[in-house]
C-alpha cells in the first residue's frame, strides 16, 4: 500500500509514519524540514516541500497513492483544496481533526453524540469542525473515500500530557520538578482522555483502505483515562521527585497568553473521557492501551537526552507566582510555594516582569493585526 503523510514528522503525523512503516507499507512523507534524528533511520521516502504551495501539492499528489493522510487542514477552505488536489490521485483521504470539536466537559462520549457549533467555544475546534462538515456535505462529490480522525491529547517522545506544561521537545517541566520549583496547575483534579503515539499510530493504521471506515468519524484515546494527579504521580515515581503544585484560576493567563488560557478552559481542564467502541468495531484487534509509567519513562528519557529550554514557560510561571502570592497564601498553598516566591532574586523578578511587559505588547500587536486582516483581504482582491 502506498501512503502519503503530509506533516509526517510531528506528534500525530510521526505516529502514523512509524506505524505505517512498521505495517510494511510504502510510505512517503511530505515535510518542509530535512529529516533529523530517528526519522533518518525510518524506512520512508522524505519529500521536501510545502503542501500549502499549490504547485508542490499537485506534483506530490500526482505521484499516485492509495491513501493520503492530511495533518495540515484547519478550516473548510483548506479541506476543499486538499480534496481537489487528492481527487483522482488516491483511494482514501484521512483528515486529522481534533476532539476539540466536542463540547467539554463530557464523560464516556461517543461519536454518535450530536455536535452543535454553538457548543464549540474554541476557534481551533470551530475551524476543524467546519472542515468536517465540508466533508460530510461534499465528500460524495469526489472519487475517493474519506475518513475523519479526532485525536485527543496525544503524547510521545516530545510531549508530556500534563495540562499546562512547557513547549513540546523541552525539559523545563521536568526540570522544575527535579529542582523543587513550583509547577502551576489550573485544573480541579478532573479525569482526561489521553493517547500515547503508539496507540494512536496503530489505531489509524487499521483504518487505511478500510472501506468500513469510509464516510465515518472516529476518536481515539487510551482505554484508561487519567487525572493530572495520576500523571504527575507517575512522573514523580520516574524522577524520584514529587512535584510541588501551585493552583490558580486559569483567568490569570488571559492578560499575557490568551491562547494558553483558551487551551486550558476549553480543552485541557474540563473533565473529558471518550468511548472507543466505534473504532473497535472496524478495527477489532487493536490494543488501545499503553502502560502510563512505561511510556512516560520513554518521554522523560528522550527529553533529558535531547535537552532544550523553554524560557517562556519558566518566566510565565514565575511571573504568575509573583503576582498571585497573596491569593496563594489565602488558599493555604504548600509552604514550599511561598518559600520559592520569597527566595526569587531581584534579577529573576525583573526578568519575569520584562517577560510580562513584552507578552502584553505582543498581545496588543496581535489584536491590531487581527483587526486589519479583513481590510487587507479587501485591498488584495
Amino acid at each position: 500500500m502506498k501512503v502519503l503523510i503530509i506533516g509526517g514528522t510531528g506528534i500525530i503525523g510521526g505516529a502514523l509514519t512509524e506505524a505505517s512503516v512498521s505495517a510494511g507499507h510504502d510510505v512517503a512523507v511530505l515535510t518542509r524540514n530535512e529529516p533529523a534524528g530517528k526519522w533518518k533511520d525510518i524506512n520512508a521516502e522524505y519529500i521536501r516541500g510545502d503542501w500549502y504551495d499549490d504547485k508542490t501539492a499537485a506534483e506530490v499528489a500526482g505521484k499516485g497513492f492509495d491513501v493520503i493522510v492530511d495533518t495540515l487542514i484547519f478550516n473548510e477552505d483548506q479541506m476543499a483544496r486538499s480534496m481537489r488536489i487528492a481527487n483522482g490521485h488516491c483511494r482514501q483521504l484521512i483528515y486529522i481533526s481534533t476532539d476539540s470539536v466536542y463540547a467539554h466537559p463530557a464523560v464516556d462520549l461517543s461519536e454518535d453524540k450530536d455536535i452543535l457549533m454553538d457548543d464549540i467555544k474554541w476557534e481551533y475546534g470551530i475551524g476543524k469542525r467546519k472542515a468536517e462538515l465540508y466533508l460530510q456535505e461534499h465528500g460524495g462529490e469526489y472519487g475517493l473515500g474519506w475518513t475523519v480522525i479526532r485525536p485527543t491529547i496525544t503524547f510521545g517522545d516530545t510531549r508530556i500530557p500534563a495540562g499546562f506544561t512547557s513547549r513540546r521537545g523541552t525539559y523545563d517541566l521536568i526540570s522544575r520538578i527535579e529542582n523543587g520549583k513550583p509547577v502551576l496547575r489550573f485544573d480541579d483534579h478532573t479525569r482526561h482522555a489521553i493517547c500515547h503515539v503508539s496507540v494512536f499510530g496503530r489505531s489509524v493504521a487499521g483504518l487505511l483502505l478500510n472501506e468500513a471506515a469510509y464516510g465515518n468519524c472516529y476518536h481515539i484515546s487510551d482505554d484508561d483515562s487519567y487525572t493530572y494527579d495520576e500523571i504527575f504521580d507517575a512522573i514523580g515515581d520516574i524522577t524520584g521527585r514529587k512535584a510541588v503544585f501551585a493552583y490558580l484560576d486559569a483567568e490569570v493567563l488571559k492578560k499575557y497568553r490568551p491562547d494558553i488560557y483558551e487551551d486550558m478552559i476549553y480543552d485541557k481542564n474540563p473533565e473529558f473521557t471518550l468511548d472507543n467502541s466505534k473504532i473497535k468495531k472496524v478495527c477489532p484487534n487493536i490494543d488501545l492501551h499503553a502502560d502510563l509509567q512505561e511510556v512516560l519513562r520513554g518521554t522523560i528519557t528522550y527529553l533529558r537526552d535531547n535537552r532544550k529550554e523553554d524560557n517562556e514557560y519558566d518566566l510565565l510561571t514565575d511571573l504568575l507566582l509573583i503576582q498571585n502570592k497573596d491569593e496563594l497564601i489565602k488558599k493555604d498553598c504548600d509552604p514550599q510555594v511561598i518559600e520559592y516566591i520569597e527566595g526569587l532574586t531581584d534579577v529573576q523578578i525583573r526578568a519575569a516582569e520584562r517577560y510580562g511587559a513584552e507578552a502584553v505588547k505582543k498581545k496588543r500587536i496581535s489584536k491590531v493585526k487581527d483587526a486589519l486582516r479583513p481590510v487587507k483581504r479587501l485591498i488584495l482582491r
